[in-house]
């Protein structure tokens, strides 16, 4: 193997690199057709300007008049009065030469009456604190107790007053309604107890024939099951008959 050592070249790796590819063509601006027909169709308008340089006068003949100034705005109001029919009645007026009756109660003397008889203002009380005279009520300042001689200090409050009575009412409910009911253990009688024997004596005597008609061979699951089950109800009916002939009394819970 040998080796070939290059010392002068030509070659460029710009050359030899991908070049860039270009940029893609821009769409061409959108423009609205109508906006051209407008400008087409445009109306040239009057130039308007910023008023006369100089005020005109008014003649002497239009000097301003009474009236015609600005004045001060006048409220209007919402403000709709609907006249019903049952107004009260004009008041009619007296008859010429008539005078109206003047009253006879002597209104000086009524007031010096309810003078004398009014009371006079409790003084409220108050106190000086300071050697300038400052006063200051004695009432809410915590000089005096007040809290503790109210008359529903060291009370109950209604409210948990009338809740304990609605506790108490409803506990009295209940203790009557334990007291007063019936007992649940009732007996019954020797006619029912003995209507009771007669059907377990029938349902077993049922139960037995249908028993005794059973084949001998139980060779399948369904047989067998079915011969389990009758011997359990049949054993159950002895069971009971046995229980209700040994009690002459039988009681019930509802």
């Amino acid at each position: 193997m040998s080796l070939v050592e290059i010392f002068q070249h030509d070659e460029v790796i710009y050359t030899i690199l991908d070049k860039p590819l270009p940029d893609p063509p821009k769409t061409p601006r959108y423009e609205s057709k109508l906006e051209k027909e407008l400008k087409e169709r445009k109306i040239p308008q009057l130039r308007h300007t910023f008023g006369y340089a100089e005020t005109p006068l008014k003649t002497p003949e239009n000097f301003l008049k009474k009236g015609e100034g600005i004045g001060q705005p006048v409220k209007k109001s919402d403000h709709k009065c609907f006249a019903s029919g049952n107004l009260p009645p004009v008041p009619k007026r007296l008859p010429p030469g008539k005078k109206t009756e003047k009253s006879k109660t002597n209104f000086k003397i009524l007031n010096m009456k309810k003078a004398i008889k009014t009371k006079a203002k409790p003084v409220e009380p108050r106190l000086v604190d300071t050697r300038d005279g400052h006063i200051k009520k004695i009432k809410g300042s915590g000089e005096v107790p007040e809290y503790c001689l109210r008359p529903d200090f060291g009370k109950m409050p209604t409210y948990l007053v009338n809740r304990n009575k609605r506790i108490q009412k409803e506990l009295d409910k209940i203790r009557y309604a334990e007291e007063n009911r019936e007992s649940l253990c009732k007996q019954i009688s020797e006619d029912e107890r003995q209507k009771l024997l007669d059907d377990l004596k029938y349902n077993w005597e049922l139960m037995q024939k249908a028993f005794l008609q059973l084949p001998m061979l139980t060779d399948t699951m369904p047989k067998i099951l079915k011969k389990t089950k009758m011997e359990q109800e049949l054993r159950q009916l002895e069971k009971d008959i046995a229980l209700i002939e040994s009690n002459p009394f039988i009681y019930l819970y509802e």
